[in-house]
């Protein structure tokens, strides 16, 4: 048996978004203009950073061993929103104790402007276990579990907001997993988009059948995603059972606003026990800022 490692899943921040972000003008002559109507228009009655801020000191006072954050931490992708992010992801803990990927929203459109400022993010998507070069996937190894992050994020038409990962994405995760497998390690993946499911039209991940036959062939020990806002467990075959796939609602949804669940983190307890790993999932779902959060217990039991 060894020691167990507890980890918060978080995602689907969506950050505030200012008037004063909102330029120059012509940065809003394309999809931004709409997705700034959404978010102005409705949308910031819907997340709200009290919720947010309450969720996170929650989750820092239960000292989880690692955070992962699975994207969307902006609305529009502007610089400000970029800063602000950066500063966000620095007060969860440092670069060592915090894993991060993008959403779609984080990379709105795939503009020089955009690119510079997810490298705001990059401190946080370094790994340091199978020697890739390339920026994702990357593999942060936490003693014997794994993470390994996708970027999903893509610049996609007006009223799309799906993802992809792409060839080269795809062949270096196979490599990653075959890798750790043979180390024996948990392997838990993590990408903004359900790779599980029904896929929503115009906003699922694109290449999800070739993302099943990796995990079919390879295994995983958990697959994590966010980007649905809404709790959700499904599976992918592997190649000797079923692999857990699992959504968190997004992190800062205020209670009774829009058709989403009120914010939540997921808490995993990992442990292996003699052949056997053992998953523990605790939700923590916001209930309003005078109580704590209710945690809700429930159990994934996996085989090594």
């Amino acid at each position: 048996m060894t020691q167990p490692f507890r980890f918060a899943h978080i995602s689907d921040i969506h950050l505030p978004t200012f008037i004063r972000d909102c330029t120059p003008p012509t940065a809003f002559l394309n999809k931004r203009f709409f997705s700034a109507l959404s978010w102005f228009g409705n949308r910031q009655r819907i997340h709200g950073k009290e919720v947010t801020d309450h969720l996170i000191a929650d989750c820092l006072k239960s000292a989880p061993d690692h955070i992962l954050v699975t994207g969307d931490l902006t609305n529009l992708s502007l610089a400000g929103e970029y800063e602000r992010a950066s500063q966000w992801l620095h007060s969860l803990g440092n670069t060592d104790q915090v894993s991060a990927i993008p959403g779609n929203h984080d990379l709105l459109l795939d503009t020089p402007a955009a690119q510079s400022g997810l490298t705001s993010y990059d401190p946080f998507m370094q790994g340091n276990y199978g020697g890739a070069t390339a920026l994702f996937p990357f593999a942060k190894r936490k003693n014997d579990i794994v993470f390994i992050g996708l970027s999903t994020a893509i610049e996609t038409p007006l009223g799309w907001c799906s993802g992809r990962l792409g060839q080269g994405q795809r062949e270096r995760l196979r490599t990653l997993l075959d890798e750790a497998g043979r180390d024996n390690l948990c392997r838990i993946v993590a990408l903004h988009h359900p790779p599980a499911g029904p896929q929503k039209p115009n906003g699922g991940l694109d290449d999800f059948e070739d993302f099943t036959r990796i995990i079919a062939d390879c295994g995983a020990e958990l697959i994590l995603h966010g980007h649905t806002h809404q709790s959700s467990i499904y599976a992918l075959q592997g190649p000797q059972e079923p692999v857990p796939v699992l959504g968190v609602p997004s992190l800062s949804v205020r209670p009774h606003k829009g058709h989403h669940p009120a914010g939540c983190w997921h808490e995993y307890t990992i442990e292996r026990q003699d052949e056997h790993w053992q998953i523990m999932l605790d939700v923590h779902r916001y209930s309003g800022l005078e109580r704590p959060p209710v945690r809700i217990a429930q159990a994934i039991v996996k085989p090594a």
